[in-house]
């Protein structure tokens, strides 16, 4: 092999007590936290990444009974939402072994000087994982599937009846010009990350990304805080690699050395192997991500495409049992609108502007519906046939649960919701805030 010769080894000047307890620390939390993390998209992860789970599904209820005594058992597993009980104790659970394994290992290993070599790796694990998580976020934006355009119910919907996250799915989701902005801001920060020499660059970036998107988070009540924040640390921890070359650049106003770059190994044959295997792995995971964002995309994003009847239809007359009923504001039984916003799905919005899903499955050549009332119980299921007497209009009639019905519906011009028929205008004479 051949030496490289310009090694340009890392400093040797020893670290203070307190900068080893905290890499120390830190080093032993991420690496539980994002185990597995990025490689978790390469086939044949998947039986770990199931030991793992089984592994904190049967800790964290234990702990929270046993240790937290709890008020009420964990029984709610991650989902959706990312600030659930099991998450916090989950990482609770994180810091207390990140806490011990590290006062361990101080009293082991208290006579070492650095950990330049480790530190090194360690900084590695934080820009990768951060870099595609930022690449999933991001091109779930660029390719529109994180905020989908409003379903149909949310035009109708009165501000003050929509969550804070829903008001927030709402304004993101209207724009896709926004979208691809922010996701963009996101994965070029991740791209940044992927390599030494713009880590810096790419951290300070993640850090006014971050720092709006954990202010969003908290602000409109999404369920993701706890995992935003520790992504937010991560770019912090990486902004801190170049902190007095900044300080001296933004603040000081002073001249600014280059950072040093020092090469993994003394042979030459070793880096490029390295950065073969770094290329690769990038290549893969990128393109994994991507690929998954464009198919979601497709799949129920923007680019989804539109069901059979697609639309608001107002009902103007409905007949339950041979009785006619009357539109009264107050009646829990009438239709008020039938909204069909994606495939086999439909919503019913009643007189007092409840709504009702229902799996509302089309066949085109029988001209009927198949309603599924309760999605836990296939057996629940009515047939209604349709009939459309002129353009735009829609005659419902069959038997929903146990009650004759005859409903006669009228399409609704999506163009009279100023919200679809209001365009972008460069000259605006006056404010136009509706």
């Amino acid at each position: 092999m051949q030496e490289n010769p310009n090694p340009n080894p890392a400093p040797t000047k020893g670290w203070s007590l307190a900068d080893k307890l905290i890499f120390r620390f830190l080093f032993v939390y991420f690496l539980i936290y994002a185990f597995l993390f990025p490689f978790d998209v390469i086939p044949g992860i998947e039986r770990l990444l199931q030991y793992n789970a089984m592994f904190w599904d049967a800790l964290v209820p234990w702990v929270g009974k046993n240790i937290l005594n709890l008020s009420y058992p964990i029984t709610v597993k991650p989902n959706g939402s990312g600030d659930t009980t099991y998450n916090y104790v989950q990482v609770l659970i994180i810091a207390v072994f990140a806490l011990t394994i590290s006062l361990i290992w101080t009293i082991l290993d208290r006579r070492r000087a650095t950990y330049n070599q480790l530190f090194y790796w360690f900084t590695v694990l934080l820009r990768y994982n951060l870099a595609f998580t930022m690449f999933v976020y991001g091109f779930a934006k660029v390719f529109k599937s994180q905020f989908p355009f409003p379903p149909l119910y949310r035009l109708l919907e009165p501000y003050g009846d929509s969550s804070p996250m829903g008001l927030l799915w709402t304004f993101m989701g209207y724009s896709y010009t926004y979208n691809v902005f922010t996701g963009l801001g996101e994965v070029v920060g991740g791209f940044f990350l992927l390599f030494r020499r713009t880590t810096t660059l790419g951290a300070c970036i993640l850090l006014a990304v971050l720092g709006n998107v954990v202010v969003i988070n908290f602000a409109y009540d999404v369920p993701v805080k706890l995992y935003s924040v520790h992504l937010l640390l991560m770019a912090f921890i990486l902004s801190l690699l170049d902190l007095p070359r900044l300080l001296a650049f933004f603040v000081l106003n002073v001249p600014t050395p280059p950072a040093e770059m020092p090469w993994i190994s003394r042979f030459k044959i070793l880096n490029f192997s390295l950065l073969a295997i770094k290329l690769a792995i990038i290549g893969f995971v990128s393109y994994a991500i991507v690929s998954q964002a464009i198919e979601s995309e497709k799949k129920w994003g923007d680019k989804a495409p539109k069901p059979p009847f697609y639309g608001i239809y107002e009902v103007e007359t409905f007949v339950m049992n041979r009785d006619t009923l009357p539109p009264l504001i107050t009646d829990a039984t009438r239709w008020r609108r039938l909204l069909i916003n994606r495939q086999n799905a439909a919503t019913v919005m009643l007189m007092n502007d409840s709504l009702k899903r229902y799996n509302f499955q089309p066949n085109l050549q029988k001209k009927t519906f198949l309603v599924y009332t309760n999605d836990a119980d296939s057996t629940q299921k009515s047939t209604l046939t349709y009939t459309e007497p002129f353009k735009n209009q829609l005659v419902l009639q069959g038997i929903l649960k146990k009650d004759t019905l005859k409903i006669h519906l009228k399409k609704t011009d999506l163009k009279k919701f100023l919200l679809l028929n209001r365009p972008f205008n460069w000259i605006n004479e006056y404010p136009f805030n509706r």
